[in-house]
């Protein structure tokens, strides 16, 4: 499997547009903890970034979770 990022870091309002979802959706995700974002250092501010290198590795770990489940299936 490739995985092809073409950034590492994205902001919500171009994650949102990237998924078809709204910005408060993406920000509602962010404060649950769905959507990684790029950790700041203490006393930090400014603009939330989502960590899109960590989204594709989440991404990459569930779809092989997910092929794996289906070839065990049709070994049987």
């Amino acid at each position: 499997m490739k995985i092809v990022i073409d950034t590492p870091y994205v902001t919500p309002a171009e994650y949102a547009r990237r998924v078809g979802i709204s910005e408060r959706s993406v920000r509602h995700k962010i404060d649950q903890g769905i959507i990684l974002v790029r950790e700041k250092q203490s006393g930090e501010k400014g603009t939330v970034f989502v960590n899109m290198v960590q989204m594709a590795i989440e991404a990459a770990e569930q779809a092989e979770r997910v092929l794996g489940s289906k070839n065990k299936a049709g070994d049987r």
